[in-house]
């Protein structure tokens, strides 16, 4: 029979894993089974958000309920693959494959299709043989096939999406598009705003891919702050301790401010207070011990600016796109007048310049008379200088090129120890011909653009 002690024990264990549900969860999960059950013509669906909104959480759970679904032994419905920020290009794709055939080894056939690849059974192993690299391929394709595997989740997937700095900025996103759509595998690409951005930089691969945002609550909506208290009061009846609960419920602002509106931070929080107050024998749950476990001012200052800066970039991409589209289409704005195409605009025919597009060079004094003499083109002010650009995003990104901010020409950035350097280049004349992804600084930072230069 066991002792209270033990009772005690596994109450405090049972909390620790507790996942409470929410509104947020429960329609993200909803929406995950429904598209691995339902038709789709999609085989890519990226869930990007905010750390600690619950991604990994729901991830775990729509996993446990497929699998649990499935009553064939002989079936594998769901393998699950973690993204390394060591790995990029060719290094994050062999991750990806050992991670997938290491998950299914206790299948017999897969073992003996497995035993004797190079790359496989030596991780470490260097290899250019592009024969090595298709069995490694055909292996994780039989596989599939063999298993019946009807999804792939990929947490962390703005790691595996990250390009190597020698190859172009969407070489793992066609990589990853021409495998879904040989083995008709839906991937669920799990990660943080960055993943957005990674995955919106090929039309071909957009077609056959969704986005889907795991927003977290917002306090200044009703709505959500009703479903916010009603998750904090989820979690405080089930602590093991003496909790006042409808007391901490008056202090709900403060809960939803210091964990950014998140329940993933919010679980972590109460769970790490009442894990520390049980190993001092404590038996109640206060104010004041939330507050001493809570994060640091300077932990949510960051959190939250990360947060913000990621919902302000994925709003920004959204709001140009739509009105990109709108000028390609010639569709009035909302107030009923014609959108007017800027300079910069890129042309609706598809094929560079448009005809009566006209090109304007950048103002300079002429010299006059016959004495006159073109001179040549000078150098750009910009050229080695210093840019202001974050080096972590710059390298965890697939975007390479960098758009000058003094003339506007697209160059690929400069790695230079701690910082970005714009590369010398003669200053732009007329309109830059690059068309692809670039970092462009706005007023709020660097961000990546996509298409034409704005």
């Amino acid at each position: 029979m066991p002792t209270p002690e033990t009772r005690d024990a596994k109450l405090l264990e049972d909390f620790k894993t507790l996942k409470v549900r929410h509104p947020r969860l429960e329609e993200m999960q909803q929406f995950l089974l429904q598209a691995i059950s339902g038709y789709r013509s999609y085989t890519l669906l990226d869930l990007y958000g905010a750390s600690g909104v619950g991604k990994s959480t729901v991830m775990g759970q729509v996993a446990r309920l497929v699998r649990e679904a499935s009553t064939n032994p002989a079936v594998f419905p769901v393998v699950i693959v973690q993204g390394s920020s060591e790995d990029v290009g060719s290094s994050a794709r062999l991750d990806y494959y050992q991670q997938i055939l290491a998950q299914l080894q206790h299948y017999q056939a897969l073992r003996d299709r497995t035993k004797n690849l190079p790359l496989y059974t030596n991780p470490g192993k260097k290899s250019n043989d592009p024969a090595e690299w298709l069995e490694m391929r055909n292996a994780v394709e039989y596989a599939f096939a063999l298993l019946q595997v009807q999804v792939v989740f990929v947490d962390e997937a703005q790691h595996l999406l990250a390009a190597d700095p020698r190859s172009r900025p969407t070489a793992q996103l066609d990589w990853l598009k021409t495998l879904t759509n040989r083995t008709n595998v839906l991937h669920v690409l799990v990660g943080n705003f960055d993943l957005y951005e990674c995955c919106h930089l090929n039309g071909q691969a957009v077609r056959r891919m969704r986005d889907h945002h795991f927003p977290r609550y917002h306090l200044d909506n009703q709505k959500e702050c009703e479903e916010f208290v009603g998750a904090l009061q989820s979690l405080l009846e089930c602590v093991p301790m003496t909790v006042d609960v409808p007391a901490l419920l008056t202090d709900w602002p403060w809960f939803g401010e210091w964990s950014m509106g998140c329940v993933g931070v919010l679980g972590d929080w109460i769970v790490e207070t009442v894990d520390a107050l049980w190993s001092k024998g404590e038996t109640a749950l206060t104010v004041e011990a939330l507050t001493k476990y809570a994060l640091q001012p300077d932990q949510r200052a960051r959190l939250e600016m990360e947060i913000r800066t990621g919902e302000y970039r994925v709003a920004r991409a959204k709001a140009q796109v739509e009105l990109q589209l709108q000028r390609l289409l010639g569709t009035p704005a909302p107030d009923g007048k014609p959108l007017q195409a800027t300079p910069d605009a890129p042309s609706t025919n598809g094929a560079g310049r448009g005809k009566g597009d006209r090109i304007e060079r950048a103002p300079q004094r002429d010299l006059v008379g016959e004495s006159a003499i073109a001179s040549p083109p000078g150098k750009c002010p910009g050229s080695g200088q210093r840019l202001d650009l974050d080096v972590h995003r710059f390298t965890q990104s697939a975007v390479v090129h960098v758009q000058c901010p003094q003339c506007g020409s697209a160059r690929k950035g400069s790695l230079k120890k701690d910082h970005i350097v714009c590369p010398s280049h003669e200053k732009l004349r007329g309109r830059s011909t690059h068309t692809g992804p670039r970092w462009v600084k706005h007023e709020a930072g660097w961000e990546v653009v996509a298409g034409a230069k704005t």
